[in-house]
């Protein structure tokens, strides 16, 4: 497909993105990089977080970098969160992001992106979906996990996961829908986590892109650096780690943007 009428951004052409799933619609934006770079070109999806709370175009900006060395950038919002109709669930998510490689597909049948260099950036909780995502499609290259959730079953048990909701429901209304419920989302959650399919020991076993990256902080209160040896142990890849000294789950300084910007570089340039 082509975009008829081409509107800028700087010097990157922006499109918006709307995908139909299940009757519902979840957005997105798609950046291209600036001349003279030509189609089809490599191209990179961002999974978010949970929640998701900043407006689309300022996460692209964050990694404008890789538009400067030739890469396409996707960022969209899963179903239930923003603009996105639906509500959140791991089950939506996981559907969402294969409607996403449907998409992609259909974009490199027409040399828009290399459809062998299609590449994700899986943030905190999207991280979690790229892992399970990396189990239903063989069209992924390179896998980055920035401050991923990895044991995703330890939290939703742990009772700090209702504070968590409360505190979404009282101070963020409109950017997560489904969780209003906590007791039920807690529930339907841990029925989903029942799911062979969605366990990390399962999904380790079953990943099938080429090559992954982790970059954690030494100092990860949610991802504690003990539990990557779940990666280590029963992934059937390898997997490349980066441990940013004196980081949090948070990226709080310049300094840590920094070495995170070097990271992703070394592993998406070679």
């Amino acid at each position: 497909m082509e975009f008829q009428k081409k509107q800028y951004d700087g010097p990157y052409e922006v499109a918006g993105v709307e995908i139909h799933n299940e009757g519902q619609l979840f957005n997105g934006v798609l950046y291209f990089p600036p001349d003279p770079f030509k189609k089809p070109f490599p191209l990179i999806v961002y999974l978010h977080r949970f929640p998701q709370l900043f407006m689309l175009e300022e996460i692209v900006k964050s990694y404008r970098y890789l538009l400067d060395l030739g890469f396409s950038f996707l960022a969209f919002n899963f179903r239930g969160y923003r603009d996105s109709e639906g509500e959140i669930s791991i089950g939506s998510q996981v559907s969402d992001s294969i409607k996403i490689i449907e998409f992609i597909k259909k974009m490199g049948k027409n040399d828009i992106f290399d459809i062998n260099n299609i590449n994700i950036i899986g943030h905190d909780f999207g991280a979690y979906i790229t892992l399970i995502l990396c189990t239903k499609t063989k069209t992924i290259n390179k896998v980055l996990l920035l401050s991923p959730i990895i044991d995703l079953k330890r939290h939703v048990f742990d009772k700090t996961f209702q504070k968590k909701l409360h505190y979404i429901n009282r101070f963020l209304p409109g950017h997560v829908r489904g969780v209003s419920n906590v007791t039920e989302f807690i529930k339907k959650t841990k029925s989903e986590l029942e799911n062979e399919e969605y366990q990390i020991q399962w999904v380790l076993q079953h990943l099938n892109n080429k090559n992954f990256k982790v970059i954690i902080g030494d100092e990860d209160k949610i991802t504690p650096l003990s539990e990557l040896d779940l990666l280590k142990k029963n992934s059937n890849m390898e997997f490349e780690f980066a441990v940013i000294k004196c980081m949090d789950h948070e990226c709080l300084s310049d300094e840590h943007e920094k070495q995170i910007e070097e990271e992703i570089l070394s592993f998406f340039i070679i």
